[in-house]
């Protein structure tokens, strides 16, 4: 059961009214972002005047954009070394575009996940090498390279790493110190002092930043902003970095363009195919960001870059389809391989550790970090899910928020072949051997204790029902988009009523209510996610599912708030998120 905490508010709510001019909904929710003076709530609203800070405090800036300048005039190879997730798809196809509109001699290579693996590897450098390429930029990948980049300087090659992933680091009395790979220019503002203050951007949006940088230095005018934009907020959604700051502004406007003109052809299909009218986080998330992922779990990225490259509608077409029937196919494996390690995990000693590490032959390496994740929500603890493959084990984890899961391997960095990734999310090869010693070392070396285990819910307010009206919940989208510490406000309300209680849906698995306070105000409300909590307190009353209607139920509960639009006609809506009945 999920721990209730509702966030403190020194204020009124007579001076909160006042002060923002609005809703009591809005106000509270601005207040807990910490937007409580007037330049800020301008900055924070008017996000078309926002300004980034500039991308030559990045160490190496000047650096690789001279060394890009220099091979772009003298008609020198380049090749962009990508990865294969959605981030390092739109990565790749910002800078190959944006290169290639400079007249650029560049190409794009992304490594395949089953044969070859995360990031930069030896292999790869020598068949560039013998291709004649002279310069590598890395993006989303590099920052652990640290072989593969001292072959290619020792081929000749230039490299230029764009990433932003964890760099390894040392430990001393003058405190951590990056340890980063030996190529001619490295920006990651995850590395120890690397002059840029926002280090929570992802490759798509770095790789964007330095394409626009890049025109600058190079005094052209960049005709397809608007498209590299959409690729860059797609990138920042798909990735699940924190929404604050120059993330929220860029998915902001990428968001708006897609729903305004989307010029990529590729990208149109993709959305047309998909029958979507609109775009918006969700929409990015849930549907279109897996089926660019489908490409790279079951086949190649690069199918993903070749469907946002081409200019052919016909070739557009059957790429967007064969994402979409892959990702149909690895939903089925992921939701196979979910039911197994859950079984595992219930019938082993497993189910008794802070961390939990899985171990299966028969889960494909692309969805383990897939299935981590739904087991960490199933749990709320860290999971690794490792696979054996004819390599070695591999396998990808996923966090909760109070345990960093790159510093809790780091700790035993030593029992793997290779690791990378940050604080939620991490990937690993490792010898079968090893994958015990794995399991009991991080638990050794964890601290977590019950109460990080327990996940909360923070609540932005206790509203009345008369608080939540059409005009209130319309002026919440001003905080749009939602995503990763930029949360859909939460609010909670006591002493109500559940009525007209129905289970809906193709599989009966969503429950429909209406909310009545004690002043006999209604609302609808629907709940996605706890319907057997439901099911399980209407049975104790001595009801079933069927007849559910007939049964009052007195609770309290946390809830998100929506406009319900069927029919031309529009009417608030609570989003339920957790319940406790009296």
């Amino acid at each position: 059961m999920a721990k209730w905490l509702l966030k403190k508010c020194s204020a009124s709510p007579d001076k909160l009214a006042t002060f923002y001019g609005c809703g009591m909904p809005l106000a509270y929710a601005l207040y807990h972002r910490g937007i409580r003076d007037r330049d800020r709530l301008r900055a924070y609203t008017n996000t078309d005047n926002f300004i980034f800070e500039p991308f030559t405090d990045f160490n190496d800036a000047l650096k690789a954009l001279e060394l890009v300048k220099k091979a772009t005039e003298q008609k020198k190879k380049l090749c962009i070394y990508g990865d294969y997730d959605v981030d390092g798809v739109m990565s790749t196809t910002i800078l190959y575009k944006g290169l290639k509109a400079l007249g650029a001699d560049v190409s794009y290579t992304i490594p395949h996940r089953v044969d070859d693996g995360y990031g930069i590897n030896e292999n790869a450098v020598r068949k560039l090498y013998d291709k004649g390429v002279e310069l590598i930029i890395a993006c989303d990948n590099g920052i652990s390279a640290m072989k593969a980049v001292d072959l290619a300087k020792e081929l000749g090659m230039t490299v230029i790493i764009l990433d932003h992933h964890e760099p390894a680091f040392t430990e001393s009395e003058k405190g951590r110190e990056s340890i980063i790979p030996s190529a001619d220019a490295v920006i990651d503002a995850k590395i120890e002092n690397s002059g840029y203050a926002f280090t929570y951007m992802c490759a798509g949006a770095l790789c964007y930043r330095f394409i626009k940088a890049l025109y600058e230095y190079m005094g052209k005018k960049l005709k397809n902003d608007e498209e590299l934009i959409i690729f860059a907020a797609m990138a920042t959604v798909c990735d699940v970095v924190d929404l604050v700051g120059e993330n929220r502004v860029i998915a902001k406007r990428g968001i708006e363009l897609i729903n305004k003109r989307v010029s990529n052809i590729g990208l149109k299909m993709l959305i047309e195919l998909r029958e979507l009218k609109t775009v918006s986080v969700y929409h990015i998330g849930f549907i279109l960001g897996p089926c660019i992922n489908a490409g790279g779990r079951l086949d190649t990225a690069e199918r993903a870059v070749r469907l946002f490259t081409t200019e052919d509608k016909k070739e557009a077409t059957a790429l967007a389809q064969e994402l979409i029937e892959y990702n149909e196919e690895r939903k089925t494996m992921t939701s196979e391989g979910v039911e197994e390690i859950t079984e595992l995990i219930e019938s082993s000693d497993i189910k008794n550790d802070r961390i939990i590490v899985a171990l299966s032959k028969n889960i494909h390496e692309s969805i383990a970090g897939i299935i981590a994740g739904r087991i960490k929500d199933m749990y709320y603890r860290p999971v690794i899910v490792l696979t054996d493959t004819e390599k070695a084990v591999k396998g990808s984890g996923r966090s909760i928020e109070a345990y960093n899961m790159f510093e809790g391997l780091y700790e035993v960095r030593e029992l793997m072949l290779k690791f990378g990734g940050h604080s939620m999310a991490a990937g690993l090869s490792i010898e079968y051997k090893n994958v015990d010693k794995l399991r009991k070392r991080l638990n050794e070396n964890c601290t977590l204790e019950d109460k990080d285990m327990i996940p909360v819910i923070r609540i932005d307010a206790q509203l009345r029902l008369s608080d939540i009206t059409e005009k209130n919940i319309d002026e919440l989208d001003i905080l749009n988009p939602f995503g990763r510490a930029n949360e859909r406000p939460v609010y909670g309300s006591k002493n109500l009523s559940f009525k007209f209680i129905r289970f809906v849906g193709k599989e009966r698995n969503i429950v429909s209510l209406t909310i009545e306070d004690e002043m006999g105000r209604r609302i609808r409300a629907v709940d996605f996610d706890n319907r057997a909590v439901w099911q399980d307190k209407i049975e104790e009353l001595g009801y079933s599912v069927e007849n559910a209607d007939r049964v009052v139920i007195k609770g309290d509960l946390v809830y998100t708030l929506d406009i319900n639009e069927f029919n031309g006609s529009r009417n608030p809506q609570m989003i339920i998120k957790d319940v406790r009945f009296r």
